[in-house]
């Protein structure tokens, strides 16, 4: 295919994203993915009894998604999600049956939370004193005093801010939790200090949460396979990559299962062990090696997504998700219904349930899962405890992202680390951001900036696609 024909390994969003980006440059693309639709680890399940297409684990992006974002319009794709107007976000306790609301107000970044925080019910004055020191520090770090924090766990950092035991455990932990998949305990300072610098204490808008309007196959797959193929990139579903062969570092073809493709540049954008063994049966040489031994030698955390179903409203219709106070398990109610254009079948309320950094439950059983769930809506909602559900799924995935612990920084290898020819993506990646829709669409950019041999900051927008957008710009969806 000459000079100019990349090979993408993985079709997730890393991969989508590098496959527009080269292509969009002028160059000839082939995406290679295993399963049979685009979107990789943000994907539908089948339920085995009903046939419903269910969401893997319930999945939310937020308006700083900058990147991801650009990704959306490009794609085309802005009528599978629904951006609030405004940064909104409900706690809700199940000991007190008490709910409240973070949301921004008309201050400036970052003390535009402060009008809700002051009645926020779940902190006391002295946590809320302590917190305003921490909010300060945080939004007058720089990038250097950010990285500098990378081997230092976050409720060491939070200790040293004077941040109280009910603050941490009821503000701190959960943002950690949700957005890095890792308990606050094993989170890296510098990551989970990144998170809120850029997101919830940066701009005003930057936590404005977005809903799919649909479940994730269908809300990612027809988009982005429309996109590409009308990019020109042709797109091998089905279709895993073996290795690559090459000569002093250079790819002249990706092997399959039963032929191969001639190229000359290629993208890894799979998972890390997987990329860590395309790499290790590729044979890639010193440098390779050591990258493979890097990223092989990363951690996982798993997810759980609860889902449960009722003829009838277990929650208030309007009702659409809150964050559980002081629940391990039960850790944040989605009314899937209040998202989705069309419920699973007339009648029918969806809640989903997810659960991160999950290792502790993995080994339960559905009936002691259902039992909390259970308990907690019982106590938000007595009134509904006599209609049950009438069906569930619960998808445990063990390998679902990869762990921001103190030191890991270092480990997460740069796009262009092994040759000039052949670039590593993936939310693994170098890219600072975690194992987010954000973090795969950068380490995509990153990618393709690579192998196009553009100097690029993921700061930046990339220059072909649309910016990201303003609160209720039109052809944007909101959700009220």
């Amino acid at each position: 295919m000459g000079d100019e024909h990349v090979v993408v390994i993985g079709g997730g969003i890393a991969g989508v994203t590098a496959a527009l980006a080269c292509a969009d440059a002028g160059r000839t693309v082939t995406l290679l993915e295993a399963r049979k639709v685009l979107g990789g680890r943000v994907s539908s399940v089948t339920h085995p009894r009903t046939g419903w297409e269910l969401d893997n684990c319930q999945h939310a992006c937020f308006r700083v998604y900058d990147r991801f974002m650009q990704l959306v319009g490009r794609t085309k794709g802005q009528d599978a999600i629904k951006l609030q107007a405004r940064t909104v976000l409900p706690f809700a306790s199940p000991a007190t049956g008490v709910f409240a609301n973070l949301a921004s107000g008309r201050l400036s970044p970052p003390n535009h939370l402060i009008g809700s925080m002051l009645s926020f019910p779940f902190l006391s004055f002295k946590d809320k004193l302590a917190m305003r020191k921490a909010v300060k520090r945080l939004a007058n770090m720089k990038h250097a005093d950010v990285w500098a924090l990378d081997e230092v766990p976050f409720r060491t950092w939070l200790s040293e801010q004077g941040q109280t035991d009910q603050a941490i455990n009821r503000f701190w932990s959960f943002f950690v939790l949700a957005a890095l998949n890792i308990d606050l305990d094993e989170a890296s300072a510098a990551q989970a200090c990144m998170l809120f610098n850029k997101g919830l204490f940066g701009d005003a808008d930057a936590f404005d949460v977005g809903a799919f309007t649909s479940h994730l196959s269908e809300s990612f797959h027809p988009a982005y396979l429309e996109a590409l193929e009308q990019a020109g990139v042709q797109v091998r579903l089905n279709t895993s990559a073996k290795s690559i062969e090459h000569e002093n570092g250079a790819p002249s073809s990706v092997r399959l299962a039963g032929d191969s493709i001639a190229c000359n540049d290629v993208i890894f954008t799979t998972p890390h062990h997987i990329t860590a063994r395309l790499l290790k049966a590729s044979n890639l040489e010193d440098k390779s090696a050591l990258i493979e031994r890097n990223i092989a030698a990363m951690d996982y955390r798993p997810l759980i997504g609860i889902h449960s179903f009722y003829r009838g409203n277990r929650v208030p219709e309007d009702f659409t998700f809150a964050v559980m106070i002081d629940e391990p398990l039960i850790q944040i109610i989605f009314n899937r219904n209040a998202e989705l254009d069309q419920p699973v079948e007339e009648g029918v309320q969806w809640l989903s349930i997810p659960v991160s950094s999950a290792l502790p439950f993995m080994g339960m059983d559905d009936e002691a899962i259902l039992a909390e769930l259970d308990r907690v809506l019982d106590a938000l909602w007595p009134e509904q405890a006599n209609l049950k559900r009438f069906e569930h799924l619960i998808i445990k995935t063990p390998k679902a992202t990869f762990a921001p612990t103190p030191g890991s920084a270092e480990g997460r290898p740069h796009a262009g680390a092994i040759s000039e020819r052949i670039a590593l993506g993936g939310c693994w990646t170098k890219t600072e951001w975690p194992s987010t829709m954000e973090g795969a669409t950068r380490s995509g950019l990153q990618a393709a900036a690579h192998i196009l041999k553009r100097t690029y900051s993921t700061d930046d927008a990339w220059p072909e696609w649309p910016s990201r957008p303003a609160r209720r710009e039109p052809g944007w969806r909101v959700w009220e």
